[in-house]
């Protein structure tokens, strides 16, 4: 069951990640034991998905996993006012969405609609749909829950996001000497870490494994000066560095689609996520690069993403979008 896990989250509001990693593999792994996937890009694309659909908040710091409070967020689509259930969610929140909707059949409409090809990970997404702002007031009122309904949260998000030129400004550089750890190091051509190379060139963001408790550590070198910097962020600073884009845009379809190495930071990737409330399709580069990107590559496309989101996201991360058709085909394949 998809919700068993927010479900199992949601009772007791926090847990520690090695508590979470051990309901995951007994809930959410329960019955797929036979195919073949790699459990620890299962986890981890978990992880960070129920973060980006505003359900959990991973402190790996602190190695603790917080539920987020149940509420309800706009999403910036035409139409009718539109909602969806972000954060905690339990058996008798859902009853009393249901209880409302019946009470009021002619006035709100509810849609649940499963993750796309990753069913078994996350829970499905739960839209509310009501004439008028008015009834999604009133229908979170009836379930005890909060409402952000003012404007879209991809587009509060979008905004509340640091930029990346802040982020550079902000960093520490100080003259160090590098850590005899465990390393990988990232390329901009592969769009990959890896064991195999050496710091040679400036703005190199290398990821360092403490031996003691097997925690990450990211450094970005200039020279013999080095600063400590998100994951998520150190990517896309050295593209930058290295003029690399990699967001493709499909305006007629209001595709975007990132590669599944380079994952959008947090805020931004929430952003994106609740343009639809579903999480990103999983899918492939094809033979025909999209400027240099790797032929193959993964990438994973966030859907109903409107072209002022999608250029906000691109302008904090000093990224230009690449303009193309973002079609997947039965094979996952973007031909």
């Amino acid at each position: 069951m998809p919700e068993q896990l927010l479900y199992t989250i949601s009772s007791v509001g926090h847990m520690s990640l090695e508590n979470f990693y051990s309901a995951f593999d007994s809930i959410q792994l329960r019955g797929i034991s036979d195919m073949e996937i790699n459990l620890h890009e299962v986890r981890r694309s978990s992880i960070r998905f129920l973060d980006a659909l505003g359900h959990c908040e991973f402190d790996f710091e602190k190695r603790q996993v917080f539920v987020c409070p149940p509420t309800l967020v706009t999403l910036p689509v035409s139409g009718l006012p539109n909602a969806v259930l972000t954060g905690a969610r339990t058996p008798s929140l859902i009853q009393d969405l249901v209880e409302f909707k019946g009470h009021n059949k002619d006035a709100v409409f509810i849609s649940k609609i499963s993750q796309v090809g990753i069913e078994y990970l996350l829970p499905a997404t739960i839209i509310i749909e009501a004439i008028n702002f008015d009834y999604l007031e009133d229908i979170s009122d009836a379930a005890g829950i909060n409402s952000s309904l003012v404007e879209p949260a991809s587009w509060s998000l979008s905004n509340f996001s640091l930029g990346i030129e802040e982020l550079i400004d902000s960093l520490l550089f100080e003259t160090r000497d590098d850590l005899n750890w465990y390393k990988e190091f990232f390329s901009s051509a592969t769009l990959r870490f890896s064991k195999f190379g050496s710091r040679k060139s400036t703005h190199e963001l290398i990821s360092y494994t403490n031996p003691v408790n097997q925690q990450w550590c990211h450094l970005i070198w200039d020279g013999q000066k080095a600063a400590k910097v998100d994951r998520d962020w150190g990517r896309y600073i050295v593209l930058l560095k290295h003029n690399r884009k990699v967001l493709l845009y499909d305006e007629r379809r209001h595709h975007l689609a990132v590669p599944a190495t380079v994952p959008l930071p947090r805020f931004l990737g929430r952003a994106a996520a609740l343009c639809s409330g579903l999480a990103p399709e999983s899918a492939k580069l094809g033979e025909n690069t999209r400027s240099g990107l790797p032929a193959g590559h993964p990438v994973d496309v966030y859907s109903s993403v409107p072209p002022l989101i999608a250029g906000l996201i691109a302008a904090k991360l000093s990224q230009d979008l690449i303009r193309c058709s973002i079609v997947i085909d039965e094979n996952g394949v973007i031909a």
